[in-house]
């Protein structure tokens, strides 16, 4: 394709330097537009137009000017821009070296205003298909020579190199602003300025404000060389601006054109970004049927980290990459800056991401890294990855590293066909510091310590919401040697759990309560977390118990269960005591940051009620077996400081004497005081809310 680009633009300086030489015979070049037009036409192999006007200067340089040129496509081509349009072209010869010696000593050459279209059909022709007449078999084929060829500066203005596919509707351009080349001569080094741009559609991709080097071309079209590139660029989407420099050595085959990049560094510069790109060996790119890029300890810099990449990278006819990468640390936070506000759009937060690209794309990635920071919470030590992205689904696995503490071992896939994307996780995670994790989602962690969990979990898009609000999917966790935080359950023991406080105990989330042990399963839908066999240990009670929390709503409704070990169970009210067993029913509801605990009043009410009901039905000597003595070691009779608190929790001692069989006196156990006391509230309770009063059948 280069070839026969440089092809096109030599002979059209050849149709110039020809029609100077008519121009010598005669005085007007007018009178033989026809005849230059004609003979273009036939060597090109297409039709060849001077629409314009032309002129003429004589000695000591011979210079003609034309303008509105027009090369058109192959006959039977379709509907397509002409391949050349030109608006004017100067060239010169020196009049002397041709009249003595035949020899041809361009001038310089001055090309303005001119729009080249290389243009491939619906059915995958290119108009540069035949582009020279196709040689007579008779006659031996030559190839080209510009040996012999002497150029003045060349000066181009307002020049551009239109690539169109009328398949797929694509449109890139090069457009040349200014190109200033020193006088050419084959297979010598010729220095160049340009300042172009490179553009899709109507939009500036790459705008180059300065590239300069040397050029070098073999006389006969086989290679070319740019020695000493460089180049300052401005990516006008991305607000960033760049440096590179380069030595390029081009292999111009018929069918492919093969690069040797040698001696690159680049420069990317965008707010407080800075990438940087070196090579220490040459980068090889093949362009023809396929396009692929191969490379080698290949520098990648951002900011301050260094990494370390080789691969393979296939463009054309379809995008394949292979590409590992290793380094020291890699800080992701400066890639995940926000574009500035001035060229957001009001509804750009609104717009969903576009991820078909994607799914043109296969890669593979291997990846390892000393240090991965993902955001101000989220550093990942020693990371070891393997990714894949084939159809649209990028897969991580095997994925490993160490963060919050402990180790992530696990599997991620991503499904870009979906929409919003689904991801799905399967990370199993040993030794990590929960409250940490849970700094991820902004939400204070309930339980500190370190933990164990195996999950499978799934959830839609990548926004905090979205997350939180699809998550499905279920686990298992552990966590040894940590506190539940925002409640301290021995303080409400000694100070709250009284008979007359019962009900009132209401509290928001404070102090913490210290554990041996704190584990169970989970399932996850649609955001909402089911915990339905928590347990937790500790060195004088245990706790079980079952709930959910809404992750999207924010909130949390759970029934908990707090056994009490013989300390604690001492510290409780004799009547609660033999009331409760030492089982105390709790709730925990409200909104996850600031959720509150109570006491399950009616919980304790109805076992209360079922513990009466069985003793009644069992006979009063069972209650009597099971009572021990006053004088009994395993339950002493309270101290009169004792009976005086018992008093103050307005227990009734001598109002609530039955008779025995006997006919003896007999004060009812504390256990039916404090039942009757929990009945009455209950009811109270239901009566204010309008519903029914608890009731139990014999």
């Amino acid at each position: 394709m280069v070839r026969k680009l440089l092809i096109v633009i030599f002979a059209l300086v050849a149709l110039l330097v020809g029609a100077a030489v008519i121009a010598v015979l005669v005085i007007d070049p007018d009178d033989y537009r026809d005849d230059i037009a004609e003979r273009a036409s036939d060597r090109l192999g297409r039709e060849v137009r001077l629409d314009g006007p032309m002129s003429l200067k004589l000695f000591p340089w011979l210079a003609i000017e034309i303008s509105d040129v027009g090369v058109g496509n192959p006959p039977d081509f379709g509907e397509a821009p002409d391949l050349a349009r030109i608006g004017s072209a100067i060239a010169s010869v020196r009049v002397w070296p041709l009249i003595r010696h035949g020899e041809l000593e361009f001038g310089a050459v001055t090309l303005e205003e001119a729009e080249f279209h290389l243009v491939t059909d619906r059915d995958g022709r290119s108009n540069l298909d035949g582009l020279l007449a196709e040689p007579d078999p008779e006659v031996e084929r030559t190839e080209p020579d510009l040996g012999a060829l002497v150029l003045g500066q060349v000066r181009l203005r307002d020049v551009r190199l239109v690539n169109l596919d009328q398949h797929s509707g694509q449109r890139q351009s090069f457009r040349i602003d200014t190109l200033n080349l020193a006088p050419f001569r084959a297979a010598q080094p010729v220095a160049f300025d340009l300042a172009a741009a490179l553009l899709d559609g109507d939009d500036e991709m790459v705008r180059l404000s300065s590239f300069s080097g040397t050029i070098e071309v073999a006389s006969d079209l086989s290679s070319l060389k740019l020695h000493g590139l460089v180049g300052e660029y401005v990516l006008p989407a991305a607000l960033a601006d760049g440096r590179f420099q380069a030595n390029v050595g081009l292999d111009l085959d018929a069918d492919r054109t093969r690069a040797s990049i040698s001696d690159m560094q680049a420069r990317l510069n965008r707010d407080e970004l800075v990438l940087r790109l070196q090579s220490t060996s040459p980068v090889e790119l093949e362009t023809g049927a396929t396009t692929r890029a191969r490379f080698d300890q290949v520098t990648v810099g951002i900011n301050d980290d260094r990494l370390s990449a080789s691969g393979d990278l296939q463009m054309v006819p379809d995008i394949h990459a292979e590409l590992d990468v290793t380094g020291e640390r890699l800080d992701l936070r400066p890639l995940m800056g926000d574009a500035p506000e001035r060229e957001r759009s009001p509804d750009a937060d609104a717009a969903p991401a576009d991820f078909a690209a994607l799914r043109e794309i296969t890669a593979r990635l291997g990846l390892e890294l000393g240090s991965l920071v993902v955001s101000d919470d989220l550093e990942l030590n020693s990371v070891v990855a393997r990714a894949r992205l084939d159809g649209g689904i990028l897969e991580m696995s095997p994925l490993e590293a160490q963060l919050f503490g402990g180790r992530f071992d696990g599997r991620v896939e991503v499904n870009f066909n979906s929409e919003p994307p689904r991801v799905v996780v399967q990370p199993g995670l040993s030794g990590i510091l929960i409250d940490q994790v849970a700094a991820l989602s902004g939400q204070p962690a309930p339980v500190r310590g370190s933990g164990d969990m195996n999950l499978d979990l799934s959830f839609s898009g990548f926004e905090l919401d979205e997350i939180l609000a699809s998550l499905d999917g279920s686990g298992r966790f552990s966590v040894a040697e940590g506190a539940l935080l925002g409640v301290d359950i021995r303080e409400m023991i000694s100070q709250e759990l009284t008979v007359s406080n019962l009900a009132n105990v209401s509290r928001a989330f404070g102090g913490e309560t210290r554990f041996d042990t704190f584990g169970g399963t989970l399932t996850a839908r649609s955001g909402v977390l089911e915990i339905p066999d928590l347990n937790l240990v500790a060195a004088d009670y245990g706790m079980s118990g079952r709930g959910t929390i809404d992750l999207g709503a924010g909130q949390v409704d759970y029934r908990l269960e707090l056994e009490l070990g013989e300390a604690l169970k001492a510290q409780l009210p004799r009547s609660l005591r033999q009331a409760t067993e030492g089982r105390i029913p709790l709730a925990i509801a409200g909104p996850v940051r600031e959720p509150t605990v109570m006491v399950d009043v009616a919980g304790i009410a109805e076992r209360a009620v079922r513990d009466q009901i069985e003793r009644r039905l069992l006979g009063p000597r069972r209650d009597r077996d099971a009572e021990p003595d006053a004088d009994s070691d395993h339950d002493p009779e309270p101290d009169a400081d004792h009976e005086a608190s018992e008093d103050e929790e307005g227990e009734p001692e001598e109002d609530a004497e039955t008779a025995g069989e006997d006919g003896e006196e007999t004060r009812p156990r504390d256990s039916e005081l404090l039942l009757r006391s929990l009945l009455r509230r209950v009811e109270k309770e239901e009566e204010e809310e309008d519903e029914e009063p608890l009731r139990v059948d014999p």
